[in-house]
């Protein structure tokens, strides 16, 4: 399967919003409150300040395990509990790293981010309802924003965009080939929940409709590492990925590691002024 130069420009950010939404996880919809203080950072350990607490609050509010059926149900109603999140990820391959910090808002239309990275491939960008906006020196365009419309769901922009929708990579993930509760650890200061979930990746070709030929491209299984906190809301998550390579050279190691916090903060992510965006850049 070929890949184009433009395909290349645009493959950082296909992976970086792909992490940002799919590799989120985790939260049971009858566990949550309806505090506000349910879904911030502390989360883990809190409890609702403004109401008496009530029989069996204890007992929510401490890890309990998910199985294989809930886990990545339970991920969706978490994160539209909580509605926004900010995140980190720094990933490598082939000795280029690429370190990216954003925020992420699920709204009626899906999910809304704007990010910025650097490293390797430096850019901004911002992902509103079937559109995406992306700055960068290596794409051409000088200091303008690339509008580039994600609808159609045969060209590589529609991949990039099934790539960004929850709904659909959460199906292609409902069903683990296996989840595996590693033990109890803390990330910045947070009792969670270590999982290792072994993914298989035909299933998840078939379910974001991409084209079976990727097949070729990727490992026999897809294994993620995920920390889940006492409300199901992820706080970490690192994955490694041996990619054959084209002609049978040797396989290409990408490693990635992301960080999840301040569940339910206030986000704003906006179009950039129109002065500001092109649709026309080298390469489409």
């Amino acid at each position: 399967m070929r890949v184009t130069t433009l395909a290349r420009r645009l493959g950082t950010a296909a992976l970086v919003l792909t992490i940002g939404v799919g590799a989120t996880a985790c939260s049971d919809d009858s566990e949550s409150s309806d505090s506000p203080s349910s879904a911030t950072d502390e989360g883990a350990a809190s409890t609702e300040e403004s109401d008496a607490p009530e029989e069996g609050d204890a007992e929510a509010a401490s890890l309990a395990e998910l199985s294989a059926e809930d886990f990545y149900p339970s991920v969706m109603a978490a994160m539209r509990e909580a509605e926004t999140f900010n995140f980190e990820t720094v990933a490598e391959t082939n000795g280029q790293a690429q370190n990216m910090t954003g925020q992420a808002r699920f709204g009626d239309d899906g999910v809304e981010m704007k990010a910025s990275s650097t490293g390797a491939q430096a850019m901004e960008m911002i992902l509103l309802g079937k559109a995406m906006y992306m700055k960068s020196p290596a794409l051409g365009t000088g200091d303008k924003w690339i509008k580039i419309d994600l609808s159609d769901p045969n060209s590589l922009f529609g991949m990039i965009g099934k790539a960004t929708d929850p709904e659909v990579m959460f199906k292609a993930m409902e069903t683990p080939k296996k989840l595996e509760l590693v033990g109890t650890e803390d990330v910045d200061g947070v009792e969670t929940n270590h999982y290792r979930i072994t993914l298989d990746p035909t299933k998840y070709l078939e379910a974001m409709e991409f084209p079976p030929a990727m097949a070729d491209m990727l490992p026999q299984e897809l294994v993620t590492e995920m920390w889940v906190d006492a409300d199901d809301l992820p706080r970490k998550f690192t994955q490694t990925l041996e990619l054959p390579a084209a002609g049978g050279g040797p396989a290409t190691t990408s490693t990635t590691e992301g960080t999840y916090s301040d569940f339910g903060t206030d986000v704003e992510i906006e179009a950039p002024p129109a002065s500001e965006v092109t649709e026309d850049f080298p390469g489409a």
